[in-house]
């Protein structure tokens, strides 16, 4: 079963919080927000210093003092970036930084500012016309959440809602902190679905599943159902880390096998991707509502996994004109670096002086592009060459075609078909970073390309005269 993808979701740009790193509101440090952290097993740290893996999983007791306050106070960054859309990693009750491990689904976590600071949020964002997306961690719960205590003293109302062998229980990857909930069983589902009708009615634009491949293909359906019950305008998004096709019960999916081609591409592991790209967007039938995706809260950050700012720049391009949402992890928009988790969930840098400033000017340029262009929001992918990667979306009509190149080797020219016979003779083809134009023969155009540079072009309508080219097409 597959419903229509929210038409907002086409032009929209996610931006990822991870609230603990993003911003302290309220003019406070995490000096002054301590006790909420040390009265539960917390430690605090000061806001710029890198986090580091610790024994025992540690680390993940560390808090910066991020909170939604902070992330309303930057409502300003965020449309100045361009984004009109944030996903927050979880935000209810936990004893972590991460959240994933939830205590009461239905209490905001008191360390980001509680349901007033959340209420305040979802008003401020909305007032600039950016959706909100929640995560949902439903797979597993944390080993404090009430169910699990109550489960683990042998109450038989909560036994069979988790997997108990004996003195162990099934959990999550086998982090005993995170007991896995039998999602099969009628009280587990009835919690879930109120719980993703609560935020609904609070008037949350969407939910992110965690561990979406784990919950399965008929979960993630009548989660589906629900938010759709609710509204056809609602999103669901799943996180499943595998080739994207085959999932078509959601909106979409965290498109990492994108990530894993495009980061193999540009950094030289192979030569051409150009095929598996074709044949993913083809097989999967919800690709225009999968995110486009780089680096995660999950993943070395893109600055450490591609160093070089030309090449990097190239996977962009790729992240913001192949079908799909484009998601901006925080702070990778300034050129933030981070190896494995939890180095990549450092705090997020406010001093200016120490952006990247020209990767920052070309996200906001990317994203202006892919937020106004019909081409990138809903045109076809029509692979041109394997090698240079070359493609165009095509569009209902050829001026609305968008054409994009990339070479992540040294100079060449390329010689490119355009499969559209309305496309004219003469026709130039703009470049919209350098503004050259390259003409159109016969069908044909051919483009000069640098070393690990990128071209992205669109049709303009020749006019002499009073002549002009595309009258009537």
């Amino acid at each position: 079963m597959m419903y229509p993808i929210p038409s907002w979701v086409y032009d929209s740009i996610v931006y990822q919080i991870f609230p603990d790193r993003f911003f302290i509101g309220k003019g406070r440090t995490v000096e002054d927000k301590k006790d909420l952290y040390l009265k539960r097993g917390g430690t605090i740290e000061r806001w710029g210093v890198p986090p580091r893996k610790l024994p025992n999983a540690q680390h993940v007791k560390i808090f910066y003092g991020g909170d939604l306050w902070g992330i309303a106070e930057k409502i300003d960054y965020l449309e100045e970036l361009g984004v009109n859309a944030i996903y927050l990693t979880p935000i209810f009750l936990s004893d972590t930084n991460h959240k994933y491990d939830t205590i009461d689904y239905f209490k905001i976590d008191p360390q980001f500012g509680g349901k007033r600071a959340f209420v305040h949020l979802l008003k401020v964002l909305h007032s600039r016309n950016i959706k909100l997306i929640l995560d949902g961690v439903f797979n597993h719960v944390g080993s404090q959440h009430p169910w699990f205590k109550k489960a683990r003293k042998k109450d038989p109302e909560y036994v069979n809602r988790f997997f108990l062998y004996r003195d162990k229980h099934r959990s999550w990857f086998n982090v005993g902190s995170l007991p896995e909930l039998n999602v099969e069983v009628e009280e587990v589902k009835e919690y879930i679905l109120k719980v993703v009708q609560h935020y609904l009615e609070m008037g949350v634009d969407g939910w992110r599943l965690d561990c979406g491949h784990d919950l399965g293909p008929l979960v993630n359906l009548w989660i589906n159902m629900k938010v759709k019950e609710f509204s056809s305008e609602k999103y669901l998004v799943s996180e499943i880390w595998t080739y994207p096709a085959g999932w078509e019960m959601v909106d979409g999916l965290m498109n990492y096998n994108f990530r894993s081609l495009v980061l193999s591409y540009v950094n030289g592991e192979t030569d051409s991707i150009g095929t598996e790209l074709e044949r993913a967007y083809r097989e999967t039938k919800n690709i225009f509502g999968c995110w486009n995706m780089l680096d995660s809260h999950d993943t070395p950050r893109l600055a450490t996994t591609v160093p070089d700012k030309d090449l990097r720049k190239l996977a962009i391009v790729l992240q913001f004109t192949y079908p799909g949402v484009p998601l901006v992890y925080y702070g990778t928009e300034i050129g933030l670096t981070g190896g494995e988790d939890p180095e990549c969930r450092a705090t997020m840098e406010w001093n200016r002086e120490k952006w990247d400033m020209e990767l920052f000017e070309f996200y906001k340029k990317m994203i202006r592009f892919r937020r106004t262009d019909p081409g990138l929001r809903f045109g076809e992918f029509i692979l041109l060459k394997e090698k240079p990667l070359a493609f165009m979306r095509k569009a209902p009509h050829p001026l609305q075609n968008t054409i994009v190149v990339v070479n992540p080797e040294e100079e060449k020219n390329v010689v490119l078909s355009l499969p559209d016979g309305k496309i004219m003779n003469a026709t130039p083809l703009f470049d919209i970073f350098t503004g050259e134009k390259f003409h159109v023969d016969g069908g044909v155009v051919k483009v000069p390309l640098g070393r690990r540079s990128f071209r992205i072009l669109k049709p303009i309508d020749l006019r002499v005269g009073r002549y002009r080219l595309y009258k009537r097409v």
